[in-house]
């Protein structure tokens, strides 16, 4: 469950089409201590406050696309087509206890869930000041730290959702190995006098394993690359069309050349209603990249195919999408796309 198993998609050629602008004057940057950390490795037996609801998408990127009372449309598959319903930002994308660790007294250890939240603070900051540069027709720089801020966020935004989990858990057979994981500790227990049937010993088991591969932070070999890389900011030009958010972030979608011809499959990341972002190629820059109605279309449809619940803005957007869009899952970077 490790994102340097993912090929990530990038923007390659779409420079051309990027907005006049001049460098901002200020720095678009997280504090510090959130922009250069990491996870501790004793994170799963450090004592916390226990938050019991864990949102995979953050509260602070969801009210970047709720509508004028604070709420979002949503439509998840499993309701009829069309039902689309309205939430608040609490009670979307949320599960209960999805971050937190057993450890072997029974104690449930949410240092993990903490940590987010950390990063989820600073990631608050880098989105507004980003937004709001954009959206005055000026060009971010970012500073060291936001650079950093910006690559952690990236990583563990990709690989935290409950969608994103269940893909790279079948990936690695992670139900082979709990089974093989539980039968070892059930015969160590019998033979040292302990309860090999425990209740709920293969959920714990199995919580615990996804915990450890959430909290694994990116390798030296994965920074290095993101460190070659710059940011490609999509910025919608019609305001009469938003973007969505979908509980599996990480859609790719093909953009039109200024040559007229079609990129590769290029991965985005939604931040507010008008604007996502994604990886850039040729160094750590920043471009704006417009997208028109048929782009943002093309990109809303892309995120819903491989998620099962969206929100957005429009009550008209999610029911269309909710109609018109079957699911397709993650596909898997070999797998062909159509």
């Amino acid at each position: 469950m490790d994102t340097e198993q993912i090929r990530i998609p990038i923007a390659r050629g779409l420079a051309r089409a990027q907005i006049p602008g001049r460098p901002h004057a200020g720095i678009v940057s997280g504090k510090k201590s959130a922009a250069s950390s990491q996870l501790p490795r004793d994170v799963v037996t450090q004592p916390t406050n226990r938050p019991k609801r864990h949102h995979f998408i953050p509260q602070m990127m969801l009210r970047h696309f709720a509508d004028a009372d604070g709420r979002l449309w949503y439509w998840q598959r499993g309701l009829a087509e069309g039902d689309v319903r309205k939430a608040s930002t609490k009670d979307l994308f949320v599960r209960k206890e999805l971050y937190t660790f057993v450890t072997s007294d029974g104690t449930k250890d949410v240092a993990l869930e903490t940590f987010f939240s950390n990063l989820e603070g600073a990631g608050a900051s880098f989105i507004a000041q980003l937004a709001d540069i954009v959206r005055n027709g000026e060009i971010p720089k970012l500073d060291e730290n936001a650079w950093k801020l910006w690559g952690q966020f990236f990583y563990y935004h990709l690989k935290r959702t409950p969608g994103a989990i269940a893909f790279f858990a079948d990936q690695m057979d992670l139900e082979t190995k709990i089974v093989e994981t539980v039968q070892k500790i059930q015969t160590v227990r019998a033979e040292t006098g302990g309860d090999p049937d425990e209740p709920g010993l293969e959920g714990t088991v199995r919580q615990n394993a996804i915990v450890r591969a959430q909290h694994a932070p990116p390798s030296t070999e994965v920074l290095k690359a993101f460190a070659t890389l710059g940011l490609a900011v999509y910025w919608i030009t019609d305001p009469t069309k938003s973007f969505i958010v979908a509980d599996v972030p990480g859609a790719t979608a093909k953009f039109r050349m200024p040559n007229g011809a079609w990129s590769r499959p290029t991965l985005f990341l939604p931040l507010t209603w008008d604007i996502a972002v994604g990886q850039l190629q040729g160094g750590r820059k920043v471009e704006i990249i417009p997208v028109d109605r048929d782009q943002v279309r093309r990109m809303n449809e892309a995120s819903t195919a491989r998620s099962t619940a969206i929100a957005g803005r429009s009550e008209a957007l999610i029911g269309s999408l909710a109609c018109n869009v079957p699911y397709r899952g993650i596909v898997a970077p070999d797998e062909p796309t159509r």
